[in-house]
């Protein structure tokens, strides 16, 4: 059996190998960060699978290309740690309005008192209601509604602002992620600062009804309405906090394409 028109075809595919797994390396820390391409809760072999499909689509669909050629495995390492460290801060930055709305969820529940570690001891989890509700109510908002395309599109578009093997990891481009990491962690505490004014003004009457009359236990009041107070001001609040939280989604098409420019 003659093997060399095999041999043949193999080596020719190698330039197409070498595009598809420094594409993958890109895409697989989006998937672990980002919800919208997984995240943390979607099986393993399903986000292999999605990052091995859009590899596939870029180079087969969107003509990604390498322009020089890979002469050592030496050099293909460094292209794939370089890949990946460019993923990791495109993945950051795409799940950042996300991690913003955990965030403020997490700082309502400590301050109404309310979070698993507190109420639910004996459960073994150790998130919180309200950052798991309104993470989850975000990425429910943003894939039913006309973003997700949005951001997936701006995600992929980098392919070609940054081509494969072009990323340069610059201290511009570090502190363009650091700043919008700050950003989203203004965002979330900007998100719990209506409950957080709230429960601060239970206690500050409270501490001023327990000097005026001593006499009455007010401790055990105290609780109960800040967890029905903050849950009530969350309830009627749930629209605006969405619209400041889609709001950080909308940005994330101008914040890709900056740190593009940056990181090249």
């Amino acid at each position: 059996m003659n093997l060399e028109p095999l041999r043949a075809w193999l080596e020719s595919l190698g330039p197409d190998i070498i595009v598809v797994a420094l594409c993958a390396a890109r895409l697989l820390p989006m998937t672990f960060l980002c919800p919208l391409l997984g995240g943390q809760a979607t099986p393993t072999m399903v986000r292999l699978a999605l990052v091995l499909s859009l590899s596939l689509f870029l180079r087969v669909e969107a003509g990604v290309v390498l322009d020089a050629p890979v002469t050592s495995a030496v050099a293909l390492g460094g292209l794939v740690i370089r890949e990946l460290l460019f993923g990791t801060s495109v993945g950051l930055v795409a799940a950042l309005p996300f991690d913003a709305a955990r965030m403020g969820g997490r700082f309502i529940d400590l301050l109404r008192g309310t979070s698993a570690e507190a109420s639910l001891p004996l459960a073994g989890s150790r998130e919180s209601a309200a950052g798991e509700g309104l993470y989850h109510l975000l990425v429910a908002l943003v894939v039913s509604g006309g973003m997700w395309p949005l951001v997936i599109s701006s995600v992929l578009r980098g392919f070609g602002v940054v081509k494969l093997g072009a990323f340069v990891p610059t201290e511009a481009a570090t502190l363009h992620v650091v700043l919008l990491a700050g950003a989203a962690m203004a965002t979330g505490l900007a998100v719990g600062a209506p409950i957080a004014a709230a429960v601060l003004t239970v206690d500050c009457f409270l501490g001023l009804a327990s000097r005026a009359a001593p006499q009455v236990n007010l401790q055990e009041v105290g609780t109960p309405l800040k967890i029905l107070g903050g849950g009530a001001l969350l309830w009627l609040g749930t629209g605006v906090l969405c619209e400041r939280l889609l709001a950080g989604v909308l940005s994330v098409e101008g914040a890709l394409a900056l740190l593009g420019e940056v990181a090249r």
